[in-house]
């Protein structure tokens, strides 16, 4: 693939990661904005909290397509392993900051696991082992899923053994844990005033 094939395809998953599930279903089933409930995301935990179990899995599952369908449009049109990455980056950015609505979206997990369950899901066996040992002693599913997240980079090196693809895989979660920001806040300082 040529350098402007790869750009459009980064630029599509931007594009494609930007097309929020949680944020019009929500509307769609009750004519509200769901940003302006509970953490002011679009992602699937927020979802939940307005339509429930049914919301939860049909958007959770919806975020994780997104970052699956982009790897696999990537690996179809035969990108690189690290324009992959990038393709991976692309389509969170656009799931957190989505330009249609305002740059507003929601968290990126979803789609972060959708895409490397087609990379190599052998990566997330690590994420998985920890976030149920978290959630086993923290009772609290998203810092359970931060936990387990936490080692993606390290799981990555042992599986890929590639410095690059380490290091962006390490940038897409640092991005994946700013959008955490305030729930990390809350998480390590609990006494400190609400921003």
């Amino acid at each position: 693939m040529n350098t402007w094939v790869n750009l459009a395809l980064v630029i599509a998953a931007y594009g494609f990661g930007g097309f929020s599930s949680g944020y019009w279903l929500v509307r769609w089933r009750t004519g509200r904005d769901v940003r302006t409930h509970g953490s002011g995301g679009t992602g699937a935990t927020n979802v939940g909290r307005i339509l429930g179990r049914g919301g939860f899995i049909t958007v959770c599952l919806a975020d994780v397509a997104k970052g699956a369908a982009m790897v696999g449009l990537a690996r179809w049109l035969g990108a690189s392993d690290v324009w992959t990455q990038l393709v991976v980056l692309a389509v969170i950015v656009g799931h957190i900051w989505p330009l249609q609505l305002g740059f507003r979206g929601g968290k990126g997990v979803g789609p972060l696991i959708g895409a490397w369950l087609v990379i190599d899901p052998m990566v997330l066996l690590p994420t998985l082992v920890v976030t149920l040992l978290a959630l086993a002693l923290l009772r609290r599913f998203t810092r359970a899923g931060l936990c387990g997240l936490a080692v993606l980079p390290a799981a990555v090196w042992w599986f890929k053994h590639d410095r690059v693809i380490v290091m962006l895989a390490a940038a897409t979660l640092l991005v994946v844990f700013y959008a955490h920001r305030e729930h990390l806040r809350r998480w390590l300082h609990p006494d400190a005033p609400a921003s």
